[in-house]
């Protein structure tokens, strides 16, 4: 039996447009190969993203191999205020704190974010551009990279659809 997921009116348009149960593939820029490499791999991936009073929880799996499932834990906690993007770990401390632009736009759960700001790619500050584009019944998730003075470029993306349909 399936699970229903109730959500007030007042719920934040991304908190209703993103949460339930996902399912698709996580493609990703392989490290393990020589620098200046663009070998990609893809694998099957599942996203539960669950309203957590004001915030998101990102949970997600992936099927790495045989016998090799991964899983990891976030907390997403947007502010369109100030149009911050913020992730939390299990701990409840700030990983990364991004610039959204598109929150406004939204429109009956569909729409597209950008999110921009500083992270760390193999220990390193990188500059890091998000694009996520919010369907009915998808969700792609682009993220690029680039050290400063760089151009973007591609580091992983999910493409995932809904396991169960909406009913409406």
């Amino acid at each position: 039996m399936a699970a229903v997921l109730l959500i007030a009116a007042e719920t934040p348009e991304t908190h209703r447009a993103l949460s339930g149960n996902w399912v698709g593939t996580l493609e990703y820029r392989d490290f393990s190969e020589p620098a200046g490499s663009s070998k990609r791999v893809k694998i099957p991936s599942w996203l539960t993203i669950e309203i957590a009073g004001d915030d998101l929880t990102f949970r997600y799996i992936y099927d790495d191999g045989p016998a090799k499932t991964v899983s990891e834990t976030s907390t997403v906690r947007i502010d369109p205020a100030t149009r911050r993007y913020t992730i939390l770990n299990r701990d409840g401390k700030v990983e990364d704190t991004y610039e959204v632009s598109g929150l406004a736009e939204l429109r009956e759960g569909r729409g597209a974010l950008v999110l921009t700001g500083v992270g760390k790619e193999n220990g390193v500050a990188v500059n890091v551009r998000t694009s996520m584009r919010i369907g009915r019944n998808i969700l792609e998730i682009l993220r690029e990279t680039a050290p400063p003075g760089q151009p973007f470029v591609f580091r992983h993306s999910y493409t995932m659809v809904r396991s169960v349909p909406p009913r409406n």
